[in-house]
């Protein structure tokens, strides 16, 4: 059964912008998923230790796939990609996060690998903003309340949107194959 999956993008090293460009284009080639459309980009302040400003977008697919298989096929675009697990929440090249599984059956998912949705959703700005850009009433299944009403509650945090060079605009349709 097909579901609707919002993954969360974020990159402070490097080229920020074509980190996200590329995971999205690695995204878009997953044979049981199909990207739906991309929110705007939003540059942000770390969460944890000292480090450089993410940037981040949110990304909604149509996805066949188990929450933990796509969860291991977004890990693998991760080590592709050149991210490298040495600091708990330490700089990174890129990092995907599954934030809502829009799917009755698999809406809330509790494993050691994998918690959806994301634990930390409702805390953060930086992925609520453009999570809202993509599905305002979509429902926290844990917390019953949308995405639009959780970022209306959050407390301002240091995110804003930023100008994209070749991220594509929102709501562009895919595939993106050619990115």
């Amino acid at each position: 059964m097909s579901a609707t999956v919002y993954v969360g993008l974020g990159s402070n090293e490097g080229d920020r912008e074509a980190h996200l460009v590329a995971a999205l284009s690695a995204m878009s080639r997953i044979d049981a998923a199909a990207v739906l459309g991309c929110s705007s980009l939003y540059d942000s302040a770390p969460v944890g230790p000292a480090q450089p400003r993410f940037l981040n977008a949110v990304v909604a697919l149509e996805c066949d796939l188990s929450p933990q298989r796509l969860l291991c096929i977004l890990q693998r675009i991760e080590q592709d990609l050149g991210r490298r697990r040495l600091q708990h929440w330490g700089p990174r090249t890129i990092d995907l996060d599954i934030l809502l599984w829009d799917e009755e059956e698999r809406s809330v998912v509790a494993d050691a690998n994998l918690q959806v949705p994301h634990l930390e959703l409702h805390k953060r700005r930086f992925a609520l903003e453009p999570l809202s850009e993509l599905a305002p009433h979509a429902r926290h299944p844990v917390l019953g309340v949308t995405v639009r009403e959780l970022l209306s509650k959050l407390a301002p945090q240091d995110v804003r949107k930023r100008e994209a060079l070749c991220w594509p605009d929102m709501g562009a349709r895919f595939p993106v194959h050619e990115l």
